[in-house]
């Protein structure tokens, strides 16, 4: 009978000697720790660790997810705080004020009570309103801008931002 197919393969230089002195080592590789998945090449992980290691994993991610939204939570909440102590120091707004003042704020129109000179200081731009809890409040122009200065996006802009006329502008020389 011919040589094996392992002792063809020593003859050609292609395998090695089997070495008889030699023995496995006895402690895990260097950097490993031993239990662990992983830890050894050769074993594969069982369904219940693999389970379990599933879940360690989803749990951490939930926690780190809950604890990011309670900081930002935390963060609005003091914001309005601050802001409140602003608005109910100094707001201007009257309570039998009975001029409707409409703004557009996110995209949709608002409206606010106001009495002539508020309207009319509104409009040159001498007052501000600011919006905190779903109310609308009027405020001077250097608390408008401590509001400004917490959260830009409390500030309702009464500007206007001139807007694209789109394709038919409105020709300078038009008399109203």
């Amino acid at each position: 009978m011919p040589d094996s197919l392992q002792d063809q393969l020593r003859a050609l230089g292609l395998a090695k000697k089997k070495s008889a002195g030699r023995k496995k080592r006895s402690k895990p590789a260097r950097g490993q720790r031993q239990g662990q998945p992983g830890s050894d090449p050769k074993k594969e992980l069982s369904l219940d660790q693999a389970y379990a290691l599933r879940q360690r994993e989803e749990k951490k991610q939930a926690d780190r997810v809950r604890r990011r939204k309670q900081a930002e939570d935390r963060q609005r909440q003091e914001t309005n705080r601050r802001i409140r102590d602003i608005v109910n120091k100094h707001r201007l707004n009257v309570d039998e004020a009975e001029l409707a003042r409409n703004f557009l704020y996110r995209g949709r129109i608002r409206k606010i009570h106001v009495t002539p000179e508020q309207q009319r200081a509104l409009n040159d731009g001498e007052l501000g309103i600011a919006y905190l809890s779903g109310s609308y409040f009027i405020l001077s122009p250097e608390h408008l801008d401590a509001v400004r200065a917490i959260s830009p996006d409390h500030v309702v802009e009464l500007g206007g931002a001139d807007e694209d006329e789109g394709d038919h502008p409105v020709p300078d020389d038009l008399d109203w």
